[in-house]
């Protein structure tokens, strides 16, 4: 029996040392949820940006991107979008404020010796097809001096694994959509 009281006793101070005053450490508390970021416009970006909107060029070309980003250097602004999983595909829209060249100077001085001759796009148009290389797969560019005296250049990069298909039925749709941007009030 004398076991007894003795582990009692030893429960009982176990139970009191725990009881002292000395504060218990809390538990880190759970991160609170992750909320999905809210999208913002591409026209927020600023730029060129401000010329686009993801639902206008989704409805353009058929591709659907989430960010933007732009630059501006001297009288050049830059707008590229892409998704926020991928490098690639991406969109790319320069915008030259003003110009004096001619159409003759644009194409003569300006489109890329493996460039081609467009018609039916502002004063003088040019497309260029790069190959596939760096990560990426090609590339079809669609430039332009508009109607408002800007030089334009459009420049859509396919995602390594593109199809020849892809490739053909964006050279339609980028031209469309050149045409759409060709405004003569810039």
């Amino acid at each position: 029996m004398r076991s007894r009281p003795v582990v009692f006793g030893a429960v009982t101070l176990l139970a009191l040392a725990a009881c002292d005053d000395k504060p218990v450490a809390e538990q880190p508390a759970a991160p609170p949820p992750v909320e999905k970021a809210e999208q913002l416009p591409a026209a927020s970006a600023g730029g060129a940006c401000a010329l686009w909107d993801y639902a206008s060029i989704k409805k353009a070309i058929g591709v659907q991107f989430t960010v933007a980003a732009a630059n501006q250097v001297d009288s050049t602004s830059t707008c590229v979008v892409q998704t926020v999983g991928a490098a690639y595909p991406d969109l790319t829209l320069s915008v030259v404020k003003s110009t004096t060249a001619t159409a003759d100077q644009f194409l003569d001085d300006l489109m890329p010796a493996k460039g081609t001759r467009l018609k039916g796009l502002g004063q003088a148009a040019y497309l260029l097809k790069t190959p596939a290389g760096g990560g990426h797969g090609p590339a079809t560019e669609i430039g332009w001096l508009s109607a408002a005296k800007q030089m334009r250049t459009l420049r859509f990069t396919f995602a390594a694994n593109a199809k020849p298909t892809a490739v053909t039925a964006m050279n339609k749709n980028l031209f469309t959509y050149a045409k759409a941007m060709d405004t003569t009030n810039g």
